[in-house]
Order: C-alpha cells, then structure tokens, then sequence
C-alpha cells in the first residue's frame, strides 16, 4: 500500500504540485507528530482538511472514542476516490470538496454549526494558499471554545520566506511547535489552541 500511496503521491505532485503539496506520503513519525495533541479523549467532532491517501486518517479513526464522528475534506478526484475506496466507518464522513468551499457549501449538510468541532488537523499545503483566509474561512468560525487546531508545514516553505507562527498568534493563546526530520521533506507541525 505505501508503494502504491506514494506512487500516487508522485504522479498528483507532478499533475498539480500546488494543490499535492509533497512527493510521497506522511511518515509514520510526522503522522505521530500530527495526532499526539489532539483530544482523542473528549473530542466528539473532528475535522480533517487534505486526508490524501488517507494516513493520518487511518490514524485518527485508530485513536478516537467509540462516540467520536471524523469529517474529511478531500478536493483532490483522485485521493477521495482512493479514500472511498479505502476508509470506512460508521462515524467516518468523507467530503469531495474545497476546504475553502465546504463551510458554505457542505457543512450544514454534515450537521455542523459554527463552534461544533473539537479539533481540526490539516495537512493542506499551506504555501499556496492564503492561510489567513483559510483560518478566518475553515477554521476559527468552526473551532470549539477550547477547540485545537494542528497544522503543518514542508521546510521547502521556510526557503520562500513563508511562517505559520505569526498567522498563528494572532488567533490563538498558545501555539506549540515541533520540528519532524524523518520526512520527506522534513515537517514543522503547529499545534493551536484557546481561540482569541
């Protein structure tokens, strides 16, 4: 499966780099990396911007309660049939739809109102976007008072001069942050909480 992930990975990062984002599939350290903050414990929502070929999801749905329900937006043709084809589960909700989109769009469909999720964990590629929209969009209207936020960011985006953290101040009490080398390309996860 992971030949055939990061195959794909390769061939959708050739068809359109902007919206992939990376060459090959998240490790298993950046996926640990991505998921250790999250409230498994209490979270009943959880939102998943970018799942691709569906590791960090796979994930996710291994660690969350029995009484939790998963949403993943997918924009990309190819992975969200690949992610129909391969994830299941009776609270696991798969969405062919852009993350800028879906709030107007497909979330009330979803049964969510504004401050239902618990955590939301993006792996969208955030140099070529505008993050701040994506923030005031996707992700504050949506976040529980209390609500985390986990974000990450390929190193090849430092060298253009792009930062999360600042962005990240400026809508969040705390904002931590954790350097993964064993990636391709190695990763900064930001992980945000208590919306200001």
């Amino acid at each position: 499966m992971a030949i055939n992930s990061n195959l794909s990975f390769l061939k959708e990062y050739i068809r359109n780099n902007r919206d992939t984002g990376s060459l090959v599939q998240d490790s298993a350290a950046l996926v640990n990396a991505l998921l250790k903050h999250a409230p498994f414990g209490s979270a009943r929502l959880i939102l998943e911007y970018g799942p691709a070929s569906g590791a960090v999801t796979m994930e996710i749905i291994k660690r969350m309660d029995a009484k939790a329900v998963l949403i993943c937006v997918e924009k990309n043709r190819h992975f969200y049939r690949e992610l129909v084809k391969n994830v299941s589960g009776k609270d696991v909700f798969l969405v062919h739809d852009d993350a800028f989109r879906w709030v107007q769009h497909s979330a009330g469909t979803c049964g969510i109102r504004g401050g239902d999720v618990d955590c939301i964990i993006s792996t969208l590629p955030c140099s070529s976007m505008d993050f701040e929209a994506f923030l005031r969009i996707s992700v504050l209207p949506l976040l529980k008072e209390g609500g985390v936020f986990v974000q990450y960011m390929h190193t090849v985006s430092f060298f253009k001069g792009f930062r999360l953290r600042p962005i990240l101040e400026r809508h969040f009490a705390a904002v931590g942050s954790e350097f993964v080398l064993p990636n391709v390309p190695p990763t900064m996860v930001y992980t945000s909480s208590g919306v200001l």
